[in-house]
């Protein structure tokens, strides 16, 4: 009997989670069981983005539907009306069209989902990271404001409630366990975030003629980072890892691809301009620019929050068989890379791990594949890794 689920997700505008990963996860999912996806977006994106989601959920013959966040008269009371609106959809989207399976994917989802008159479906629950907690550690909200203890219980209602639980890392699920007791460990899986191992491919000679383009030289040692920009993300520490080296070897540079190109231009020091090239590129240009570089920054700010992500950048980086320097403590990332070779793990304790990516860094052109990097990466960030993944979570309902 072929299963209905439904996704439902909540998304800001900058983020391109719904086409990078969960619509090629789920047409993955679809080849190999009898699954019919369906997904709903809450979304303040613009038309365009909405609309080029769509045409690729059309392609994976996936029923999409975006769903307009307001954001007027503020943010907080546009979000609210939006949410309560929201759940009379969610009953009549679901009785019409059959749903078994919801699968509500974090915070807002989860409230919405807690209030569902219809009962006669079962719920997959996409705890995602800890996205409470990320917001104490780096919005600034208050673990004893209203905010955070209500939408704190209403997390906690549906681990209670769901019939199964997925997480991005091993980590978070100790987290949740801890909140709902040891008893229900059963409903908890491990879900890896995975990419398409022939679109994040290494080709050397497409990184001869894009390095061109931006008018590198084939000798020229490359940094990259590919992502959002912020305090969370490491600046700091990627600019001075880039700088130390720089100072060394004028021939090294730094390449930043990023959503938010003003926050890396505002801040590069004016002796380190001349070297750095920062770019905003669409997604399906990312495995392009990937392939210029020597070496990639997966740095992350290794707060509480943090053991909950799966960041997805490092995966693409390894697929591309680039060497990566990754910041230690971010979910599950130390024992993935205990079995990915030519990886960095970057100690934010360490005072001297500044130094030590540097000569990490350096010793990067002894290398002499990619492929051992890149084969020792598909076992967690393939495509079929992931759809197998959240496969064995599917099997628990």
């Amino acid at each position: 009997m072929q299963q209905k689920v439904l996704f439902i997700t909540w998304d800001g505008p900058q983020t391109n989670y719904m086409e990078g990963l969960f619509l090629p996860i789920f047409n993955e999912i679809g080849k190999k069981q009898a699954v019919d996806f369906h997904v709903i977006q809450f979304t303040w994106a613009d038309a365009a983005k909405n609309e080029k989601v769509s045409q690729l959920a059309k392609a994976f013959n996936i029923k999409y539907t975006s769903i307009k966040v307001h954001r007027k008269p503020s943010s907080a009371l546009g979000s609210i009306c939006t949410l309560f609106k929201g759940i009379k959809f969610l009953d009549d989207y679901i009785k019409k069209n059959g749903i078994s399976i919801v699968m509500p994917r974090s915070t807002m989802p989860a409230v919405m989902v807690n209030r569902l008159r219809y009962k006669n479906v079962k719920i997959l629950f996409d705890a995602d990271g800890l996205s409470l907690e990320e917001r104490i550690d780096f919005a600034g909200l208050s673990p004893k404001s209203k905010q955070y203890l209500w939408l704190k219980r209403e997390e906690t209602k549906l681990l209670f409630k769901a019939d199964a639980v997925i997480t991005r890392s091993q980590k978070a699920i100790e987290i949740h366990r801890k909140t709902i007791d040891e008893k229900y460990n059963d409903k908890f899986s491990v879900v890896f975030n995975g990419r398409d191992t022939s679109f994040f491919e290494p080709n050397e000679s497409l990184r001869l003629s894009v390095r061109q383009g931006l008018g590198l030289d084939p000798s020229d040692f490359v940094f990259v980072y590919c992502g959002s920009l912020g305090p969370q993300y490491g600046w700091e520490e990627m600019i001075t890892v880039f700088e130390k080296r720089y100072l060394n070897d004028p021939k090294t540079k730094f390449l930043i691809l990023s959503g938010n190109p003003e926050y890396a231009l505002q801040r590069i020091p004016a002796k380190l301009k001349e070297a750095v090239i920062v770019k905003s590129i669409p997604f399906d240009e990312v495995p392009k620019y990937l392939n210029v570089a020597d070496c990639a920054f997966a740095i992350r700010k290794p707060t509480f929050s943090m053991q909950g992500v799966a960041p997805i950048k490092l995966g693409e980086y390894l697929l591309m068989g680039l060497p990566t320097i990754a910041s230690k403590g971010i979910g599950d990332t130390d024992l993935i890379l205990e079995k990915v070779p030519h990886c960095f793990l970057f100690d934010h304790c360490d005072a001297s791990t500044i130094d030590l990516a540097v000569s990490f860094s350096s010793e990067i052109k002894n290398y002499s594949s990619k492929e051992e990097i890149r084969n020792a990466a598909l076992h967690y960030f393939s495509l079929e890794k992931s759809a197998e993944s959240y496969q064995t979570a599917l099997q628990k309902i």
